[in-house]
């Protein structure tokens, strides 16, 4: 049975009744903002002290969606405090990079060919699975929203992104082979020269 704000006792908190009798589905309910526990207790606890305060400064006439709206509030807080967390330290790498000392020309190189396989990979795939696949890595489209623009399911989507993938690492991984059995055949053939 819930307690109403006009049969709560005095001495109580009518607050904390309702906090208490919720905090379970608090729980479940921050669990679609936060990922991590500690985050959702934070974020609870700070609920309740937030509603607590208010109810001392005036009556609370709907305290469980008080609860919940506080609770929302501060998830949404704590979601752009990692956010810009987040955005500062990929900047921050980012310039690190660029005052860092430039890539060798070897490795600028490597980097171009290893781009070069890896457009052949794709190139490669059946023409379904490069649309998917390319909507997808490229367009950064969610499989939804390719399964939409192709008109064709969702199953289908996984399918050909599946297929994808295992093209693109299977021809990435024989290209890479072949590439050390040259590297290799060329040393020996070096040391052989010696």
């Amino acid at each position: 049975m819930a307690i109403t704000n006009k049969t709560k006792n005095k001495s109580s908190s009518f607050i904390s009744t309702v906090w208490l009798e919720n905090n379970t589905f608090l729980k479940k309910f921050l669990r679609g903002f936060l990922n991590r526990e500690q985050d959702i207790e934070d974020v609870v606890q700070e609920t309740y002290l937030k509603a607590f305060t208010a109810e001392k400064e005036r009556e609370i006439e709907q305290p469980k969606a008080f609860l919940f709206s506080i609770a929302k509030n501060l998830a949404l807080n704590e979601l752009n405090r990692k956010s810009r967390q987040m955005t500062g330290y990929i900047e921050e790498c980012q310039s690190e990079v660029s005052l860092g000392k430039t890539a060798t020309t070897e490795h600028e190189i490597e980097a171009e060919q290893s781009l070069g396989k890896y457009c052949q990979a794709v190139a490669s795939l059946p023409e379904k699975s490069r649309k998917v696949y390319l909507l997808r890595k490229v367009h950064g489209l969610k499989h939804k929203e390719i399964a939409e623009h192709l008109g064709i399911s969702l199953s289908s989507v996984e399918k050909h992104l599946k297929l994808g993938l295992e093209v693109c690492r299977n021809y990435m991984r024989e290209q890479n082979n072949e590439n050390s059995a040259e590297i290799s055949t060329m040393k020996q053939s070096m040391e052989g020269d010696k």
